[in-house]
This record gives C-alpha cells, structure tokens and sequence, in this order.
C-alpha cells in the first residue's frame, strides 16, 4: 500500500513537471509566432509607390485598342507577365481566380512583340481588350522583374505593388489597402515598434 501511494505521488510530481514545461514551450512558440513575418509581396522603392496616380495616358491593347489605368468600373489589377516566364504561366490562373473572387478587373501587360503576345493570350485565354501589350506602361511603372503586380483603385490612384507568384502574394497586396499599410513588411516594422 505504502509502495501505491509513493508511485501515485511521483507520477504527480511527473505530471506537474510535464505541465509546467509544456506550458513554458507554449509561451516561446506563441512568441515564436509573433516574430515571424507573413509573407507579402515583395516591393521595390523604384516607381510610382502607393498613394501616387497611375500614368493618365491609355495603352495600347492587344484588341488594337487603347485601355486607360482609371475609370474601371472595379479596382483593377495590372498583371506584368511574359510568355517565356514559367512563373507567369504559373500566376495568370491564380490571379484570375482570385480577381473573380475579390470582384477586381484583371489586365495582363507586358512588352513583347506582338505575334508572341497575341498567341500569349490564347494560350492563356485572356480576352485581347484585356492585354495590354505597351512598352510605355512598362516603363511608366518602372517594372524590372516579372511577374509584378500593380492594383488600382477605380480612380487610377495605386493602392498597392509588388512581385507575386502565389495567391498569398496577392492577398498581400489587398491587405494593404485594408489596412492601410503599403507594405505587409510596414505592417510589421509598425507593430513591432507598438510592442517595444
């Protein structure tokens, strides 16, 4: 009997041990959490930067029209792709998917020559009205790697940038409109300094 209850009182002293350091792992893996950066978008310092007015002029189309930046019925997303990028290909369904879910215009942009865009956007079934194929807007934005993603606001006013190739990039750029935040990193830098 006396054998019982000295093993009864060791497994307690055990499972208090077992409590006390699981509860001190909860506590470094919340804080673990709380340093880690979601991933965003990652954006450059070059260009028109959130806040600035998209260039006035129209671009030339695919369609062999013009589409200007503002005065969309929705917010539009400007897509910067290449038919010989992999991780364009990749991006153009994600995109079209997550534009028709967060009710945003989709324009796909790029700079090549025509013949190859044109067969582009067949293989990518992307309306030629849709594409705009105008070294101008390229340079206009500053656009020095692909694919880079440019979200306006129905006015032409940019409301968020960057480098995308996943949907939780993109979600990122949505994010900093909402919260006010250019940058999901700003977000972050903010926050931080809240908490020291």
């Amino acid at each position: 009997m006396q054998n019982l209850i000295y093993a009864n009182a060791a497994l307690t002293v055990v499972l208090l041990a077992a409590c006390i350091v699981m509860g001190l792992m909860l506590r470094r893996i919340r804080r673990l959490f709380q340093e880690i950066a979601p991933v965003g978008a990652l954006t450059s310092s070059r260009g028109p930067q959130p806040g600035d007015a998209c260039p006035p002029q129209p671009f030339h189309t695919l369609a062999a029209g013009v589409l200007a930046l503002a005065g969309g019925a929705k917010p539009r997303l400007v897509l910067f792709v290449s038919a010989t990028c992999p991780i364009s290909r990749k991006v153009i369904p994600i995109a079209r998917n997550f534009c028709g879910r967060e009710n945003l215009e989709l324009v796909l942009a790029g700079d090549d020559a025509p013949t190859i865009q044109q067969h582009f956007a067949q293989q990518t079934n992307t309306p030629a009205a849709a594409f705009i194929n105008d070294p101008a807007l390229g340079r206009a934005l500053q656009v020095d790697k692909l694919p880079a993603a440019f979200l306006f606001d129905q006015q032409g006013t940019l409301i968020a940038r960057g480098l995308v190739n996943n949907r939780e990039h993109l979600e990122s750029l949505l994010n900093a409109w909402e919260s006010g935040f250019s940058t999901v990193q700003t977000y972050m830098q903010h926050t931080r300094r809240n908490r020291a």
